[in-house]
């Protein structure tokens, strides 16, 4: 989290973790990353997961969870060699409100966001 009595804003403190994580992952390292840019605006979130999805891909190279809202980035699965799009899949009763999640992870882009 962020530490504003440190003059540490969210999106600093963010940038600090990712900055820390690129700087000592190995090929055998196991990287998770979830909602990287969630303290900026759509657009420059969406750059920075790019930018830092896609050098982990090229000079990292090693097995990363990469947890995202920016649907945009499942297009790197065919930009990239090694780059494998999964979701976690969901049941939304038809003509309800009613969500029930099934604890299963499938391959493929999540093609609907829940917002939860």
């Amino acid at each position: 989290g962020d530490a504003q009595q440190r003059g540490i804003s969210t999106f600093m403190a963010e940038m600090l973790e990712a900055s820390s994580i690129l700087q000592s992952a190995t090929k055998r390292s196991l990287i998770i990353i979830d909602e990287l840019g969630r303290g900026t605006s759509t657009f420059d979130g969406f750059g920075l997961a790019w930018a830092i999805s896609e050098y982990i891909v090229r000079n990292v190279g090693c097995m990363t969870l990469f947890a995202t809202h920016f649907h945009e980035l499942t297009a790197m699965e065919g930009k990239k060699k090694g780059v494998k799009n999964y979701h976690v899949t969901a049941h939304k009763a038809p003509g309800s409100n009613v969500l029930t999640f099934l604890y299963e992870v499938k391959p493929g882009p999540c093609l609907e966001s829940f917002g939860i």
